[in-house]
C-alpha cells in the first residue's frame, strides 16, 4: 500500500513538473514582435546586397540576386545542350514578382526574400504560417525556436529560427517543401548564411550563397520593371536545380 501511495506521489510530481516546464516553455517563446526587433536589430541595415547562388549538382547554373531600393533582381543562367548558356531574369518586391524575362520563365520569387522579408513575422504569415502556434524543435543539432508550429508538425508552414541568435535556419512552405540555411558566418559585419538546401517532396538540392557585397548603392534602373519587359536576350530556363527550385518556391496566390 506504501509502495502504490508513493508511485501515486511520484507520478503526480512527474505530471505536475512536465505541466509546469511546458507552460513555462510557452511563456518564455518570443513574441512576434520580439522576433522582428531581433531581426530587424540584426538585419535591418542589409538594405541593399549581391548574392550568387550555385549549386554543386550543376556546375554550370548560377542565380544572382540583387536587393536594392527595396526591390530585388534575379538573374538565372543555366546551359543548355547545344544552345550555350540560357539567362532568365526577374524583378519584384516582397514576395511578388513584378516583371520576368522571358514572360512564361517561372522564376520563382527571391529565396533570399524568404531569408529575410522586409516585416519577417507578417509577412512569414501571409505564406500560410500561424502566429498562434510555436513549439521549440531543432534543425540539424541546432536548438530553434519553431514559429507557426506545434510539436510533431512537418507539414504545415513554419520557420525554424536559431534559439539565440534568432537567425532563420529553415523555412518550411508546405508538405514537404522547405529551404533551409546553414553555415553562416560573418562578412561585411552581418552573420550570413553560405550554404543551403531546397528541398521539394523526394528531391533535394544543395547550394552556396557567395556574397559579393553588402551596403553598396545600386541604381534604381536596376529594378526596372519597364528594362526586363523589354529585354530581348532571355531564354526560357531548364534544368533540374530550375524544376527543383520552382517547385519549392512556388507560393500561393
Amino acid at each position: 500500500m506504501f509502495v502504490k501511495k508513493i508511485s501515486v506521489l511520484m507520478f503526480t510530481l512527474v505530471l505536475a513538473v512536465s505541466l509546469l516546464w511546458c507552460s513555462s516553455a510557452r511563456a518564455f517563446f518570443p513574441s512576434d514582435t520580439a522576433i522582428d526587433e531581433a531581426l530587424y536589430k540584426k538585419y535591418g541595415a542589409l538594405t541593399s546586397y549581391e548574392a550568387v547562388i550555385t549549386f554543386p549538382s550543376e556546375p554550370g547554373t548560377t542565380l544572382t540576386i540583387l536587393r536594392g531600393d527595396n526591390h530585388w533582381k534575379q538573374t538565372f543562367e543555366c546551359n543548355s545542350d547545344g544552345n550555350g548558356t540560357i539567362t532568365a531574369k526577374s524583378v519584384g518586391q516582397y514576395f511578388k514578382t513584378e516583371a520576368q524575362c522571358p514572360v512564361e520563365g517561372n522564376l520563382p520569387v527571391s529565396l533570399l526574400q524568404l531569408w529575410i522579408p522586409d516585416d519577417p513575422t507578417s509577412e512569414w504569415i501571409s505564406l500560410g504560417v500561424t502566429n498562434s502556434s510555436r513549439s521549440y524543435g531543432f534543425t540539424d543539432d541546432s536548438p530553434s525556436f519553431v514559429f507557426g508550429a506545434e510539436p510533431g508538425d512537418d507539414s504545415s508552414p513554419q520557420v525554424f529560427l536559431n534559439n539565440e541568435n534568432f537567425a532563420p535556419l529553415k523555412i518550411v512552405l508546405g508538405s514537404s517543401k522547405a529551404i533551409t540555411f546553414g553555415t553562416y558566418t560573418k562578412f561585411a559585419g552581418f552573420i550570413l548564411p553560405h550554404s543551403g538546401s531546397l528541398i521539394a517532396g523526394e528531391e533535394t538540392v544543395d547550394f552556396k550563397i557567395e556574397w559579393r557585397g553588402v551596403r553598396r548603392k545600386i541604381s534604381p534602373a536596376v529594378f526596372s520593371v519597364a528594362a526586363i519587359k523589354k529585354d530581348a536576350s532571355c531564354g526560357k530556363p531548364s534544368g533540374f536545380v530550375f524544376d527543383v527550385l520552382k517547385k519549392c518556391l512556388s507560393l500561393k496566390p
